[in-house]
């Protein structure tokens, strides 16, 4: 039995085997021209790759309209953009009726102010902490009001006065001499006020105040306007940028005061001796939840004359009106600053069309467009913006439908737009398929135009970069072609 099943055994895998020799002699029979012809020639895809370059023009824009209140710091100093110039920001904030350490009336007695400080959080934007700055603080003519837009370019001399009423060249109420902190981002400090023109009169303003007064937002912002926070003129110009914190913690209440010191005194006694200290706080902050307060930051810029930046500039040019003075070199600016404006013109959109033969419909599945720097300097990389940001109109950071920055910051996902900075070769990339495919096919409100400015939550930050101007773009496009 034992034999015989061995024989058995032996008899079925050899059969196995001879089976299998048999099948796979089959498939080389097989025709692998079977089901070819299912898809008729007409309908069959075809992937295709193109270099665009021709019909592509930088311009140097700027625009002066981008709404600067409503956020959650005001920032005050200046700082020098590598290579490029100055920027100075100026705060404008509102202060609220606050705390009163004096809540009860006393007969025979006087309120004198001492002295004025702001105690605040801080962050700094960017620049030198360690050179220090002079600033003026004024009082405003007018109050800010939140349901209204500000501007970066607003005139905030235009919007100040002296406290006491005097006429002629407005002078500082206080001023301030201030570095920041090295090697700290944020952090709380103390910003000391000194007496100037009208100072007194406005603390002893603040002190007379009444309960009632304090504790009305709308009649005590429209008696105390406001203040302004900006770098004096003869301050140095390569020094920081800070940011006055404006947000309002739930629990623990505004994060920067402005802070009035002042006596009581007896006046029955020949020698009025001090009979009690007090202390005022004033919230400063931004939050309508909690006042009726509103703040904004005024920016103003300063390029280097032999740059010549004012002949090649296109302030705010609307998308039907043309652009001027194509530009060898172009900048992106962070603080509010300098933009670069691509153009397609018409020859680059006829040979966008020309890649679409006749009889067939084209999909463009990435269109990826590459922008030079001017100086391949490692030394100045470090001061370029790590990304940029497309748009179709930059002063309300309206993007292209690539960069869809909302989606990318809501729901914690990486767009294919890319935009980074590549700093092995020196040049940015950004995918626009969409935009491209929406030239390809002339989509209603999408102009042959292209901003590229600071990503849309960064473009405060103070980064600059030099990008090679009109002829070192080009558009790498791979697409795929379909029959009708």
């Amino acid at each position: 039995m034992t034999r015989f099943f061995k024989k058995t055994t032996l008899y079925s895998v050899g059969a196995v085997v001879s089976a299998l020799i048999l099948f796979f002699s089959a498939c080389t029979e097989v025709d692998d021209q079977l089901g070819v012809n299912i898809v008729p020639p007409g309908e069959q895809m075809e992937v295709r790759f193109a270099t665009l370059e021709e019909g592509i023009s930088n311009y140097l824009s700027y625009t002066d309209s981008i709404k600067c209140s409503g956020f959650d710091y005001a920032y005050f100093g200046r700082l020098r953009s590598e290579g490029l110039g100055n920027t100075t920001a100026t705060a404008l904030v509102q202060f609220g009726g606050g705390s009163r350490s004096d809540t009860i009336a006393y007969a025979d007695r006087t309120k004198v102010a001492d002295s004025m400080l702001i105690i605040c959080d801080l962050k700094v934007l960017g620049g030198d902490t360690l050179k220090e700055q002079t600033f003026n603080v004024y009082p405003l003519k007018t109050r800010l009001r939140r349901d209204s837009t500000y501007y970066n370019s607003f005139d905030y001399m235009g919007a100040v006065k002296n406290w006491n009423g005097e006429g002629g060249k407005v002078e500082p109420m206080f001023t301030f001499k201030y570095s920041g902190k090295p090697n700290s981002a944020d952090y709380y400090d103390t910003l000391r006020l000194t007496k100037g023109v009208g100072a007194e009169a406005f603390m002893q303003a603040l002190l007379n105040t009444d309960k009632e007064l304090c504790q009305n937002d709308t009649l005590f912002i429209n008696t105390f306007n406001g203040l302004c926070i900006a770098p004096a003129e003869m301050s140095d110009k390569d020094a920081a940028i800070y940011g006055l914190n404006l947000q309002y913690d739930t629990t623990y209440g505004p994060e920067s005061f402005l802070v009035l010191y002042a006596h009581d005194y007896l006046t029955a006694d020949a020698d009025k001796s001090v009979v009690d200290n007090i202390v005022r706080a004033y919230p400063i902050t931004n939050n309508t939840t909690y006042s009726k307060q509103t703040a904004m930051t005024a920016f103003e810029q300063e390029y280097d004359a032999a740059l010549d930046i004012e002949s090649k500039l296109n302030v705010d040019t609307q998308s039907d009106e043309p652009l001027k003075n194509p530009a060898t070199e172009t900048w992106v600016q962070g603080v509010m600053g300098l933009t670069t404006t691509l153009e397609f013109d018409q020859s680059f959109i006829d040979a966008l069309k020309a890649l679409k033969p006749e009889g067939k419909n084209i999909f463009i599945n990435q269109a990826r467009v590459y922008v030079e720097l001017a100086d391949k300097d490692y030394l100045l990389y470090d001061y370029a913006p790590t990304r940029l940001g497309s748009y179709l109109k930059y002063s309300t950071i309206n993007p292209v439908a690539d960069y869809n920055y909302y989606y990318e910051a809501n729901y914690d996902t990486k767009l294919n737009y890319g935009g980074e900075f590549n700093r092995t070769h020196g040049y940015y990339t950004m995918d626009l398929s969409i935009y491209m495919q929406q030239l390809l096919q002339g989509a209603e409100g999408v102009a042959p135009r292209v901003t590229l400015g600071m990503t849309a939550y960064e473009y405060m930050d103070p980064a600059v970069v030099k990008l090679a101007g009109t002829g070192s773009v080009k558009v790498e496009v791979t697409y795929t072609l379909l029959g009708d």
